[in-house]
């Protein structure tokens, strides 16, 4: 049917636009390629025995305050698809940063490259931000189905491209990366242009829902964990640095294969998607945490299993919000995005400026023991009762769109296409009078309006939705109302 050969459609390419962003993540910050630009800042960014390259360091403090501006702005002006310069902003100074922070160095002359390589790890977290929240809209928009698969498939197609830029000489790959945002952000433009502009009545609708505080509480806590994980595990000697950060894609892709088959196949709720796959990978990586290498690389790659598994269970939980309190899909994945990077960017300081404390095999053993206890402690209080109260915890997210679809009205799914095509408040009522069969004299006494003013209508309609006659209108309508 054509509905869903648009679909797979869409699916393809926001999967190849949503992969160009994931492959440049990896690249750029775990990749040894992009490691000794800024060797000689550590010491200016944050003491000088620091392990935390600083190109993660900025870049992360700079994505937190970006993320955090992008969510005061979409609290009044939304959907933010809608600030169409928003994209080409984010693709350009993501690619501009990632230059800056790679080959621009050792271009210009040693007294300016410092500040060339800070100018450059800050645009690469303002860009980014920008890039991942309109992901992050765009997808939760369309429900958490489509954002799983999508998901899904853009984290396997990222690894290829993340393998072919391995091989390539370090020069031509570094400029291959700062590529990656344009490609991403041209894509995402590409399928923005295709969609109407959504009416007056749609845009900007300003949010009065309270802060979603369990998700956040979350967030923030799986943020931190990462970050100690970064600050505590990740440096590791030189010759294992490459067999980190392969094992590290590795168990991402694995990750997102897992999430899919238990999602899909097994059909977890939620809550068994967190108690019985997610926490415990989290905690047995810690376990690692006093052991030396090569085990401690292993106890990297089982954390980030973990790790990355729950971060696809949130984005689908914002998917979820967003649909069922009807809110900015911008809104939802701003204030995750935001609790998750504020973790990430407390957690990496807190184990930095505490390995100085910790000294000897004792000490880190006492530390892994104490954050596989924090996690226990959160499994049971904040998901345990927050998930009950909010009603997410119980939620399959590859059965939320035919739950929603149980019981739908013909009008719910005449709103539905109405807003995802665009429509305006007049076609919006001829539409749902073409959905019951009604013909033209009909609408026109109903709605009060002329003969030409009902063709004029039709014919937009009918452009807006891409079909060519009321019983494809008719059709299509009801495959939504299917489908959910």
């Amino acid at each position: 049917m054509e509905i869903h050969e648009r679909r797979r459609r869409w699916l393809t390419l926001d999967a190849l636009g949503f992969a160009a962003h994931w492959a440049w993540i990896w690249c750029v910050f775990w990749s040894n390629r992009f490691y000794d630009e800024g060797a000689a800042l550590e010491s200016l960014v944050l003491s000088p025995v620091s392990m935390l390259e600083p190109l993660w360091v900025l870049s992360l403090f700079s994505n937190v305050v970006a993320i955090a501006a992008l969510l005061l702005v979409a609290r009044v002006r939304n959907p933010l698809s809608e600030l169409r310069s928003l994209p080409v902003e984010g693709a350009v100074l993501t690619a501009l940063g990632t230059l800056c922070a790679s080959l621009v160095p050792d271009l210009v002359r040693p007294e300016a490259a410092s500040t060339v390589y800070l100018m450059g790890a800050v645009l690469t977290g303002v860009g980014s931000a920008t890039v991942v929240v309109l992901w992050g809209e765009r997808l939760a928009e369309c429900g958490p189905r489509y954002l799983v698969r999508c998901f899904v498939a853009a984290i396997f197609l990222g690894a290829a491209a993340y393998g072919l830029l391995a091989v390539l000489p370090p020069m031509a790959s570094q400029v291959a990366v700062a590529a990656l945002p344009v490609v991403s952000m041209g894509i995402y433009l590409d399928q923005t242009r295709r969609r109407p502009r959504l009416p007056q009545q749609y845009l900007n609708v300003r949010v009065r829902a309270r802060i979603p505080v369990p998700l956040v509480l979350v967030a923030l806590f799986f943020g931190f964990s990462f970050g100690l994980m970064k600050g505590l595990m990740a440096p590791v000697g030189p010759s294992w640095i490459a067999v980190r950060d392969a094992l590290n894609i590795v168990a991402i892709v694995a990750a997102a294969g897992a999430f899919y088959v238990t999602s899909v196949v097994y059909r977890m709720d939620f809550d068994h998607l967190t108690y019985q796959v997610a926490l415990p990978l989290v905690a047995a990586g810690f376990l690692f945490l006093p052991l030396r290498e090569p085990l401690s690389v292993v106890g990297t790659a089982v954390y980030q299993f973990g790790y990355q598994y729950f971060y696809l269970v949130l984005w689908a939980i914002w998917a979820v919000l967003a649909a069922r309190e009807k809110l900015p899909a911008a809104w939802v994945c701003a204030w995750g995005l935001l609790a998750i990077q504020i973790g990430q960017l407390a957690g990496s300081l807190a184990a930095d400026l505490g390995l100085g404390f910790l000294v000897g095999d004792g000490a880190l053993a006492m530390l892994s023991a104490a954050v596989i206890f924090a996690t226990l402690i959160v499994s049971l209080f904040v998901f345990s009762g927050r998930s009950a109260s909010t009603g997410w915890g119980s939620v399959r997210p590859m059965e939320e769109e035919a739950r929603a679809a149980e019981g739908r009205t013909l009008e719910d799914a005449c709103d539905a296409l109405s807003r995802r095509s665009r429509l305006t408040v007049r076609e919006t009522d001829v539409f749902c009078l073409l959905a019951r069969g009604r013909n033209r004299a009909f609408i026109c006494k109903e709605l009060v309006i002329g003969d030409e003013t009902v063709k004029s209508h039709v014919k937009a309609i009918y452009r807006k939705l891409n079909v060519h006659s009321q019983q494809e209108l008719i059709n299509l309508v009801e495959e939504e109302r299917a489908e959910g």
